[in-house]
């Protein structure tokens, strides 16, 4: 089965990292599941790895937006799983979350195969996949966000030792746009759902630590998402660090070799060094 890249071209195998492209591990209401795994070259034993969630507004974008920061952690020994999920407007929330909790927990209980180490988890997600990671990180907490599983997940845990949110929403209640509608469906004129929705409500279940980034030239997410998300949590007593790139525009990281971009992966790097590199 072949599925639209939006980033096309990524070598299958370099110095550094051995790519192996959609995979599939599982379908939900006929949509499949699947993922881009790259592993890195050069290391020995089980490895550090990020599950990555791309974005496209919950309507669009695929696995391979994963490919430049999994290029770029897997020169650092730390392997990168990039998870599909089932998209607006034909699916509407909570598939999405859903989808990343159980790409999360399917990681997790398979990590010997994949070469990963189970206890060295963390979450990346850009733009409606940093909403995704940080409301999946948040959620485990909410009955009424339980997930429909298969029994052999059921049991695994969802806990991650670190997550990075590039550029998301936090707040779905906040502004009404196409795009959030399309995600939440017909319950989003019941103000109790987007809240549901709105990783900012439930910051208090954070229990990793968090990086949020986000450029101040940002037309499509406000940065001040970020920096309401960021108060949030340190209102609640939870670990949160917040980087604003000047000037930088939403998706940034398509210019890789630009300041924003480098400057990012320094934080990031050094936010794992912290958090997900040391055994546990």
């Amino acid at each position: 089965m072949t599925f639209p890249r939006q980033v096309p071209g990524v070598p299958l195998r370099s110095p550094v990292h051995e790519l192996t492209t959609d995979v599939i591990y599982a379908e939900a209401d006929g949509v499949p599941l699947r993922y881009d795994h790259y592993r890195p070259l050069g290391v020995t034993g089980a490895v550090p790895a990020v599950v990555f969630v791309h974005g496209g507004g919950w309507m669009r974008g695929d696995p391979s937006q994963a490919a430049g920061n999994a290029l770029h952690l897997a020169r650092r020994g730390i392997g990168t799983i990039a998870i599909s999920y089932r998209l607006a407007p034909a699916h509407h929330f909570p598939a999405a979350l859903d989808d990343v909790r159980r790409g999360l927990r399917w990681v997790r209980a398979h990590a010997g195969e994949l070469g990963v180490d189970a206890d060295r988890l963390a979450l990346v997600g850009l733009s409606a996949g940093a909403h995704l990671v940080m409301l999946a990180h948040l959620a485990r907490e909410l009955p009424e966000l339980s997930p429909a599983l298969p029994p052999e997940l059921r049991d695994v845990s969802e806990a991650v030792r670190a997550v990075v949110a590039h550029y998301g929403p936090y707040d779905l209640g906040r502004r009404r746009a196409d795009m959030v509608d399309a995600f939440l469906g017909p319950r989003v004129e019941d103000p109790a759902w987007p809240r549901l929705a709105s990783p900012i409500a439930h910051a208090a279940h954070a229990t990793a630590p968090v990086l949020l980034i986000h450029g101040t030239g940002d037309e499509v997410v406000s940065w001040h998402e970020s920096e309401r998300m960021h108060a949030a949590l340190e209102a609640a007593g939870k670990s949160s660090e917040l980087l604003l790139l000047e000037g930088a525009p939403h998706a940034f990281q398509v210019n890789w070799r630009g300041e924003a971009n480098q400057r990012a992966n320094a934080a990031m790097d050094a936010f794992f060094d912290r958090h997900l590199v040391a055994p546990a």
